[in-house]
């Protein structure tokens, strides 16, 4: 810390000299010279010492924890000075630069680029590497988090805004200047030969705006391993549940994360920053993240589901998975370039790809819509109902043989939800009941039987589905599904209470009636058990209604007991009346 006091010393002695004879320049050549190679002396040491603390933290966790607890909290504030160093020396390029010869091109880049010593850089590198070991530590998480200057320096070192300044015609990722750039540290005097203020206020204003701009991107002067343990730091921090706000609060924080992603060339990268948006994502108890408003975000996560690392992919829809736990975010998700991001949870979850028969991404993406669809915005699930292709790849992935049992029951459960949402005389109704035609296989749970349920309780939508090809023969399927337990059982009375739904209306009786399936469907519903127990349930209450009963406490509990079936018997006595019905529109 002592030899950043004397540069800064240094600096604004030379500074402050006036020119004079021919002597005097000489003796200020002279001086810059001597003042540069004691900086570069100073930088030099603080490199070295740096590079064996970095050497040292090279042990066993419980060490490293062993030497947070000793010293840890003391030597933060040193490690942020040197992180500092760099960033006050581009800075102060800048506004050099500015001064001197704002109008020559290039001037600014040169002067940033030459700015930065080979051993700042050096320095900042090991630094940031002990600060990732020191982020593993669970006592230090916090603790980094709040030291002053640490958030703000590690944002600017993974600041790659300007990526196209070192790639020429790459596109810019993110639309603006990465905020968290420069804070003026140096007062730029305002030379003006004009009176008015106005003016003199017009040219500092843009005078800032062009040190802000030649200083963002100033972590491209950092070194790739530099950038890549600030990553590993953000993360590990990001971690701890009170970290998370303070840090999503830090301007230009996510965004230079995100940028990491777009410009970095190792895989690494890309990986620890998908970890670090997740989990930032989760947020805290009382607060959801609104990164759904961020379109570097958005995009950001856009190419990570599309890696070929599984976890990274993961990572990604978890992220958009949280942020869509906020239902005000449902819909800009459903928006986001005209369903883009629906788009890509609808590839995810239909990739019946057998190397991916365990892959978390997609019971994340299925669970992702499924949450999606219980929103109560009804933009968000309009989007979703009126998206090409999403329906149908729910229903086809549902007969995938390379689908997990998990996918398979977030898809059902989002058809059956679709289904209570889309009726007529919606656009969508016509590919929601061909999906339900396809997944009508599905009777592991009773959510496909449902669907079709749902769709039937409402009457402009029974005369559609009796006309719907295959729709009949489906339903009449679920209906006579074989099979013992309990699950089976609901789907049977579920598809049959459909049937019987729609029968109530007389312009479908007359399809309903013509198919063999339909009717065998209520035949055995009318006469089965049920039906059986149902017909013993009123021929006892005609007995206990024509004599006077003196029955025990027993008997009434028994009694009390039948009468929890009241249920079951209204719905036989209407499956029969519906059969007669059909039978009658033959």
């Amino acid at each position: 810390s002592s030899s950043t006091s004397v540069v800064g010393g240094g600096m604004g002695e030379s500074s402050s000299r006036k020119p004079g004879g021919s002597n005097h320049y000489m003796m200020a050549h002279y001086n810059t010279t001597a003042h540069i190679q004691q900086q570069s002396e100073h930088d030099k040491e603080i490199a070295m010492v740096c590079s064996c603390l970095e050497m040292v933290h090279r042990a066993d966790p419980d060490a490293i924890a062993q030497t947070w607890d000793e010293c840890g909290t003391e030597i933060l504030p040193l490690l942020v000075a040197v992180l500092e160093r760099p960033f006050n020396k581009i800075e102060h390029a800048v506004w050099s630069a500015i001064r001197e010869k704002a109008n020559v091109p290039g001037s600014l880049e040169r002067a940033v680029a030459m700015a930065v010593t080979r051993d700042q850089k050096l320095a900042v590198q090991k630094v940031t590497k002990v600060l990732a070991m020191y982020s593993l530590v669970p006592e230090a998480k916090k603790p980094m988090c709040e030291c002053e200057g640490m958030l703000r320096w590690l944002t600017r070192i993974i600041d790659t805004h300007n990526y196209n300044r070192v790639k020429p015609g790459a596109p810019i990722i993110g639309g603006t200047v990465a905020a968290g750039g420069i804070k003026a540290p140096f007062v730029e005097p305002t030379v003006s030969n004009s009176n008015k203020p106005e003016d003199a206020e017009t040219k500092r204003v843009a005078r800032l705006a062009l040190a802000s701009r030649a200083t963002s991107g100033s972590g491209l002067y950092m070194t790739e391993a530099a950038r890549f343990n600030t990553i590993a730091t953000l993360t590990n921090l990001a971690a701890l549940e009170s970290n998370r706000m303070p840090m999503i609060s830090e301007p230009g924080l996510i965004d230079n994360i995100c940028r990491a992603v777009h410009n970095e060339r190792s895989d690494v990268p890309k990986q620890c920053s998908a970890l670090a948006i997740m989990n930032l994502s989760n947020g805290d108890p009382d607060h959801v993240p609104e990164m759904a408003s961020n379109d570097l975000v958005l995009e950001t996560l856009l190419k990570l589901m599309r890696e070929d690392n599984p976890e990274t992919r993961r990572n990604a829809v978890v992220t958009i998975f949280n942020v869509a736990c906020s239902d005000a975010n449902t819909v800009k998700l459903a928006r986001y370039r005209d369903g883009t991001i629906l788009e890509a949870l609808t590839e995810l979850v239909g990739a019946d790809d057998p190397f991916r028969l365990h892959d978390e991404a997609r019971s994340n993406a299925a669970e992702t819509l499924f949450n999606m669809s219980c929103s109560e915005i009804s933009e968000t699930t309009d989007r979703m109902a009126n998206h090409a292709g999403l329906l149908e790849c729910l229903a086809v992935t549902l007969r995938g043989e390379h689908t997990g049992l998990e996918v398979k029951m977030y898809c059902a459960a989002t058809l059956r939800r679709m289904s209570e949402l889309i009726r007529h005389p919606m656009i969508a109704q016509g590919a929601l009941l061909s999906a339900l035609v396809k997944a009508a296989t599905w009777t592991s749970t009773d959510c496909i039987a449902e669907a079709f349920r749902a769709q039937a309780t409402v009457p402009e939508n029974c005369v559609i589905m009796a006309n719907h090809h295959g729709l009949l023969n489906a339903l009449s399927r679920l209906a006579l599904a074989q099979g013992e337990d309990s699950d089976i059982e609901k789907v049977r009375m579920a598809a049959v209470g459909a049937i019987e739904l729609m029968s109530r209306q007389d312009d479908a009786r007359e399809l309903l009636a013509h198919n063999e399936g339909i009717m065998m469907a209520l035949t055995r519903a009318s006469y089965g058990e049920g039906a059986r127990a149902s017909i013993r349930r009123s021929t006892l209450s005609e007995v206990d209604k024509s004599h006077v009963s003196q029955a025990s406490y027993g008997e009434d509990q028994s009694r009390v007991k039948d009468g929890d079936s009241d249920d079951d018997s209204i719905q036989s006595r209407r499956i029969q009346v519906a059969l007669k019905n059909l039978v009658s529109a033959m």
